[in-house]
Formats: C-alpha cells, sequence, structure tokens
C-alpha cells in the first residue's frame, strides 16, 4: 500500500470516528429528565394517604390471632393491599423529592377543618376516620368475637375516611396515574366495606359513627 493511500485512508477513519462523536455526543450529553411533576394536591394526598394507610397496618397487626378464619382473612388481605399501596405513594414521593409525610395533614382536600375533626369518638384525628391509639390498643387485648367486632367496626369506619380521601383524590389529580390508583382505592375500599358491614351484622354488633 502506497505511502499517500495510507495517509488517505487514516484520514477518512479520522472523519467518520468525528461523525460518529457528534451523533453519539447529544446522547450521552443530554441533561437527565425532570422529575414528573406532582401538583400541591397530589404531593399531599399521597402523603396523607400513605400515612392513612400506615394506621390499617397497624389495626391489622393488633387483630388477635384467636380471631374468626374469615376476619383474619380479610385482615391478611387489607394488609397486604395497603402495604403494595404505601409503596406506589411513597415511590412518587420520593420521584419527585418531596418528604413522606406532611407537616400540615389534609390541607390538600376541600374542608379539611371539618375532616380533621371527624370521629366523634376521636376529636383529635387528623385525618378522617382514624383510629385513636387507645383504640388500637384495646383491640390487641381482645380475643374470639370481641376481637372480630372491635377489627370491624375501626376497619369500617378507617375504611369510610379511605374512601372520602381517595375520592377527593381522583377528583383533584392532575396525573392520570395517580387518579387510576386514587379510582382503585375507592372501588377496593368500598368492596372490602360491604363485606365488613355484612361481617358485623351477623355479630349483631351495630357500626361505629362517621363522621
Amino acid at each position: 500500500m502506497s505511502t499517500r493511500l495510507y495517509a488517505v485512508l487514516i484520514g477518512a477513519a479520522a472523519c467518520l470516528l468525528l461523525v460518529i462523536g457528534a451523533a453519539l455526543r447529544p446522547v450521552f450529553d443530554a441533561p437527565a429528565p425532570a422529575p414528573t411533576a406532582l401538583s400541591v394536591a397530589e404531593i399531599g394526598f399521597s402523603q396523607d394517604m400513605a400515612v392513612h394507610h400506615a394506621q390499617a397496618l397497624s389495626i391489622t397487626q393488633s387483630l388477635s390471632a384467636t380471631a374468626s378464619p374469615e376476619v383474619l382473612t380479610l385482615a391478611h388481605r387489607i394488609e397486604a393491599s395497603q402495604n403494595i399501596e404505601i409503596g406506589i405513594l411513597h415511590g412518587w414521593l420520593m420521584l419527585v423529592d418531596q418528604p413522606l409525610a406532611s407537616e400540615h395533614p389534609m390541607q390538600w382536600m376541600p374542608d379539611s377543618e371539618h375532616h380533621s375533626h371527624s370521629n366523634s369518638t376521636v376529636s383529635d384525628a387528623p385525618m378522617p376516620g382514624l383510629a385513636s391509639w387507645t383504640e388500637i390498643d384495646e383491640l390487641s387485648t381482645l380475643t374470639g368475637t370481641a376481637a372480630d367486632i372491635r377489627f370491624l367496626q375501626l376497619m369500617i369506619r378507617h375504611h369510610q375516611g379511605g374512601i372520602d380521601m381517595a375520592t377527593a383524590g381522583a377528583e383533584m389529580a392532575s396525573s392520570g396515574a395517580l387518579a387510576r390508583a386514587a379510582r382503585s382505592m375507592v372501588d377496593e375500599q368500598t368492596q372490602d366495606l360491604g363485606y365488613m358491614t355484612l361481617l358485623l351484622q351477623q355479630r349483631s354488633a351495630p357500626a361505629l359513627p362517621y363522621p
């Protein structure tokens, strides 16, 4: 190969590498995409619903193993589904670099002042449907049918509050994914609510007042 031909080939190869480099540069130099934005209301909903779900876990974990099989099965199902939903809510909050809990619960929800005092037995409840820790501690001391009844009463009221929150969240959501998740929570908890109401009626016990 002549020296001149070799120089031409080297020059062509160099030009080709420059072209490839220029083409690839936008791929490597492009800034990372900004986190998906959530509205103030969506952030508040995600924070408060995760906290609300966390109390549902405390209620299920306080249920005695001596409760009836059907109530225990229900409690395990609620625990599993709400654990998954907490993970989703926390994931959205971490994606937009927001704290997992709000310093001012329920400000995102219309009529939040009313809802913050919605339970006649829990005058300082920060969210609708929450049990007091005294009620949860009492549940942990009960066994058998008494445990069934108290668990159902607390969880029915808790779901009523969760349905109110999720309904408001779905109506206010600008994100399609968040709206779908909130509607799914409404559907799931409404089904649970019907079943729990039936189980409580079978035990000839009343539901707790709500709101």
